[in-house]
């Protein structure tokens, strides 16, 4: 492009190639993207240490690709490391007494920490949900493979497959009714707008009078108001007992708490079957860990009820003399440490409904559910 100026002055701008500056950008931004170790060395060790970096990269996605049918699938690391862990926890447990016990004190710390480290950092995760398929699959076929299925009443084995399946069942209704808790905001269409027109000053005096006068009566009431407030992090109106989950990044209808182990939220709309999961779960437990060490210990006979012989695990000593047998009372010890972890959170939820308070009413105000009213509270629960 040239400029030509009354002083017969000649100057000649040359544009810039918009492709260099393209190529600029994308040079910046890969140099910005490049790992640690790619920035390292020259010439060959260079391409050595990209290449390498490209091996990060694949590490820091934590995908996996599988062959299936119709393509490959995606499939996140976590899944494979929760597997991986439980396996290891329940093999080497069985070796001896002493692995048992190291094994299953390195996963108590381990996944206690791992708990608190998540929940204190409000960070969402899929590992503990994994942990928990993975240690109901593993405990499923070495109870039909692994324990002595002669020792096994029909009858027995068909009130442990009843149990789990409606636990299994009330679990996975309780994370796909999760969604139902979200608090959504209504969207206006451009239709339902109301139609803008030119008012005068008195009419907009008018107005303003009434709407302070609707504000003032709005304060007033407002001490007494429990029908909605106001979510400090959507700044929207929602209805009372709402709370906003970090994680799932949404309000939630009466929200209990955030369940690492369902990767979901508890709240209105799913947490009578949470509540029937851990009942059913508890049961399925107790009779997984009975049946399996009566089956591989020495059992005794503490009472019959209608018939049927109620038995205890006498001496276990030996159950360490083969792998086999080891390893089904792992799984046995394995199912009553679930066990006591549900019965826990079991009485926990028992606490809180009775007192009609959810995790953060009930820490800001006790009284909100006495015990007194434990009835009228279990009756709103339930219906």
């Amino acid at each position: 492009m040239t400029i030509t100026t009354t002083s017969a002055i000649t100057i000649e701008i040359i544009p810039q190639p918009a492709q260099q500056s393209d190529e600029d950008e994308l040079e910046s931004s890969t140099r910005t993207n490049r790992y640690c170790c790619e920035n390292l060395g020259q010439g060959r060790v260079r391409e050595r240490l990209q290449i390498l970096g490209c091996c990060c990269n694949i590490a820091i996605r934590d995908r996996l690709r599988i062959p299936w049918r119709g393509g490959a699938k995606q499939v996140a690391l976590d899944v494979w490391f929760s597997a991986l862990m439980v396996a290891l926890v329940l093999g080497i447990a069985a070796i001896n007494v002493y692995t048992a016990v190291i094994m299953f004190l390195a996963s108590l710390i381990f996944i206690g920490y791992a708990y608190y480290y998540v929940s204190r950092s409000l960070i969402r995760t899929r590992i503990f949900a994994f942990w928990l398929v993975w240690s109901v699959a593993y405990m499923s076929v070495l109870m039909e493979f692994a324990v002595p299925l002669l020792e096994f009443l029909p009858e027995e084995h068909l009130i442990l497959v009843i149990l789990s399946c409606i636990s299994a069942y009330c679990f996975w209704t309780t994370y796909r009714r999760s969604q139902l808790n979200f608090v959504m905001q209504s969207s206006v269409t451009e239709d339902e707008l109301p139609d803008i027109t030119e008012v005068t000053a008195a009419e907009e005096e008018e107005a303003e009078a009434a709407a302070h006068t609707a504000l003032l009566m709005e304060s007033i009431d407002s001490s007494t108001a429990v029908d909605s407030s106001m979510c400090n992090t959507c700044h929207k109106y929602v209805p009372a007992r709402t709370v906003h989950c970090q994680l799932c990044g949404a309000c939630i209808l009466r929200r209990d708490h955030h369940s690492y182990w369902l990767n979901c939220c508890i709240g209105q709309w799913n947490h009578m079957y949470y509540l029937l999961g851990l009942i059913f779960g508890i049961l399925a437990l107790l009779l997984c860990a009975n049946l399996t060490l009566t089956a591989v210990c020495h059992p005794f006979l503490v009472v019959r009820l209608f018939g049927v012989a109620v038995m205890l695990p006498d001496d276990c000593t030996e159950v360490f003399d083969e792998y086999t047998l080891s390893l089904s009372f792992i799984v046995a010890l394995y199912a009553l440490l679930m066990t006591c972890y549900m019965l826990v959170a079991l009485v926990k939820q028992i606490c809180k409904i009775s007192r009609n308070s959810n995790t953060v009413s009930g820490r800001r105000n006790h009284a909100n559910g006495t015990l007194t009213k434990w009835l009228s509270n279990w009756k709103a629960f339930l219906f």
